[in-house]
């Protein structure tokens, strides 16, 4: 089984880092899929406007499905914006069709958020990232559901923060990719969920 995986990042970013790590977490465990090529695009309107062409280039090399996977929150989103799925799905689906690929190839997985939902679910992680031997327990707790918090991007920075650093996402991937050893709390997170369903089932 090969997977090909679209993240809304650079390349060596949070997302294509840490999903890496997920998948390699999975392989590890018996899972799917035994191959992931992930596409990083830079942003989230690159993803939106871009993915039809670069979804097909991953089924023409031998990808038996691709997932999307994409932040409900855009980087930088401008003040009184409003967040749509259902705009951001269909946006896909017309670029997709456009390309002509076929929707039954692919997957679509929106972050509640930002991926940052996901990572604040496991505050194991989260205390091999910022604390230390001496000082062995966060200084902040993170949010109880991040996945319907605000502004889980502003959180983390919050948390970082406080154990004195600052928060860059992607200075910060490989990190998090080293302290992550489990998949068994980000598994309370919905999107989270459906993300790992997409690796492991055709659509």
């Amino acid at each position: 089984m090969r997977v090909g995986i679209l993240v809304e990042c650079g390349r060596d970013g949070l997302e294509d880092v840490v999903v890496r790590r997920i998948c390699d977490l999975r392989r590890a465990d018996g899972g799917e899929p035994a191959e992931i090529d992930i596409v990083p695009m830079d942003n989230k309107a690159q993803l939106i406007r871009e993915c039809g062409p670069a979804v097909a280039r991953l089924l023409g090399n031998g990808c038996d499905r691709v997932v999307i996977l994409w932040d409900e929150r855009p980087a930088w989103p401008r003040s009184g914006e409003r967040l749509c799925w259902h705009n951001d799905r269909q946006d896909i689906l017309a670029n997709l069709a456009q390309a002509g690929v076929a929707q039954d190839a692919v997957c679509l997985v929106c972050i509640e958020r930002e991926f940052e939902s996901w990572l604040l679910f496991d505050e194991q992680m989260l205390r091999c990232v910022l604390c230390t031997p001496e000082h062995p327990k966060l200084l902040a707790s993170p949010p109880r559901n991040p996945d319907t918090s605000r502004n889980p991007k502003g959180a983390m920075t919050t948390l970082f923060r406080r154990h004195g650093k600052r928060y860059v996402d992607v200075q910060s991937a490989r990190r998090f990719a080293q302290c992550l050893t489990s998949l068994n709390r980000l598994h309370r997170c919905r999107t989270f969920q459906r993300f790992v369903q997409c690796l492991t089932e055709s659509q």
